[in-house]
């Protein structure tokens, strides 16, 4: 009867937190499968220069992901204790971190776009395209870093759903303006590209003022002060550094990894850049509910370290591991079903469909290591603040296998599908040694004070 009790504790935990995180996964995909579907109208050109332009944003949102992951292990184990205190002021320190790096980023991408989109692509009609999307762009960084970084926090004391309104009314407002700015709706000039980043700086906006007014009206839990926000406590930010810095220099590593991944790509042709964009946005679609999982597990292990039940946590890790594998191949079997609908929303050539269906098989395969993979890395290990390991096998597989991805794309001039299949190599290697680490207790630690 305890057992039974016992797991439904744990999978109520799973889905309350899961679910909504997952569903505000899939409405931040679906603006960047509307800007894809409309740019993709506008020819393989405009589809290409926004993508690799968005990788400028991937970096910066990976970083606030690091900044607000890291903030997420101490706020867990803290709201473990019901001390809101601390979470304020913890909230504060990765708010200001966050403005210190969108300020740097606004910066070198108004001042650099033609030099940053020549590092992506060779072809000068991408490059000019994607700078123009760039110098607009850019302004949306400061108000998307606050917003992302609140709600994140916001996870760790199970407080979850207003992040799907916030993202919903975002989308809307995305789409909306993207429609008039894009196509020269309404009375708008025709601005394509440039049309599709205003449409996201307004959305940007919008969805802070919204979080603003939530924070002071109906948020509860936490009851956030300015003037705490504003403190600076020397004990925390020591704190946030040691456990956050790992997660911060591990996400930021990882996103420029990711990004030299579109380098080699995009080296090879604007067909298999346009074919990856594609792909990689059913991808980020199929992975929505595998980082909903993944939150969810981060904010559960950080609860129950914080409350020091550690017999119990030893047991959902266990239910944790069974979930993944069932996770990887929903997640797989549903990459592949929705290969045949999607491709054929967008007008592109003949050779770029069939690096596209090559390509979606080949991510098929991979999530289903990354289903496995990301949880425990996001999940398991940095809730329970063991966030140097997850950092170090996290970035060494990574970058490991660039090399060789690059060696098979500009040595050896593999097929795309060869050169893709070398980078993603690092899962099944993340796996296996994150099984090896979970086998002791090493991983299990109190990080509060």
């Amino acid at each position: 009867m305890a057992a039974a009790v016992i797991d439904k504790k744990f999978y109520t935990a799973i889905y309350t937190i899961a679910m909504p995180i997952a569903l505000q996964n899939i409405i931040s995909f679906s603006v960047n499968l509307m800007d894809t579907v409309m740019l993709g109208k506008l020819g393989e050109i405009a589809l290409s220069a926004s993508s690799l332009a968005n990788q400028m944003f991937f970096i910066f949102n990976v970083v606030c992901f690091g900044v607000a992951s890291g903030a997420i292990v101490l706020a867990s184990q803290y709201w473990g204790k019901r001390d809101s205190v601390a979470i304020q002021k913890i909230t504060g320190l990765a708010v200001k971190i966050i403005i210190g790096f969108s300020v740097l980023f606004t910066i070198i991408v108004v001042a650099f776009p033609t030099q940053i989109m020549s590092i992506f692509s060779p072809d000068r009609e991408v490059i000019e395209a994607g700078a123009r999307y760039l110098r607009v762009v850019a302004f949306s960084y400061t108000t998307g870093g606050i917003s992302a970084t609140f709600l994140m926090i916001l996870r760790s004391v199970e407080t979850v759903k207003i992040s799907v309104l916030i993202y919903s009314i975002s989308f809307c407002v995305n789409v909306f303006f993207n429609y008039i700015f894009i196509f020269g709706k309404f009375g708008a000039p025709v601005m394509g590209v440039t049309g599709a980043a205003v449409g996201t700086v307004i959305a940007r906006v919008t969805e802070c003022i919204v979080l603003v007014f939530y924070l002071k009206f109906f948020e509860k839990k936490i009851q956030y002060k300015l003037r705490t926000l504003l403190s600076f406590d020397k004990d925390l930010m020591q704190d946030l550094i040691r456990y956050g810095m790992p997660v911060m220099i591990n996400e930021f590593l990882w996103a420029v990894g990711v990004s030299v991944h579109s380098v080699i790509l995009g080296h090879i042709s604007a067909s298999v850049v346009a074919a990856n964009s594609i792909c990689n946005v059913v991808y980020q679609l199929a992975t929505s509910f595998i980082f909903g999982v993944g939150s969810a597990t981060a904010v559960i292990t950080g609860n129950i370290i914080g409350s020091g039940d550690i017999p119990y946590l030893q047991s959902c890790v266990k239910k944790f591991k069974k979930l993944y594998f069932f996770l990887g191949v929903a997640s797989a079997l549903l990459l592949i079903l929705l290969k045949k609908p999607v491709l054929s929303i967008y007008n592109i050539e003949p050779q770029t469909l069939d690096f596209a269906n090559q390509l979606m098989v080949a991510y098929a395969f991979a999530i289903f290591f990354m289903a496995y993979t990301c949880p425990l890395i996001t999940g398991i290990f940095r809730g329970s603040g063991d966030t140097r390991f997850a950092a170090l096998v996290d970035i060494g597989c990574l970058w490991c296998v660039i090399p060789i991805g690059a060696v098979a794309a500009f040595v050896f001039h593999l097929p795309p599908l060869i050169v893709f299949a070398c980078l993603k190599m690092d899962y099944p290697l993340k796996t296996m040694f994150c099984l090896l680490r979970l086998r002791g207790t090493n991983w299990i630690r109190s990080v509060t004070r």
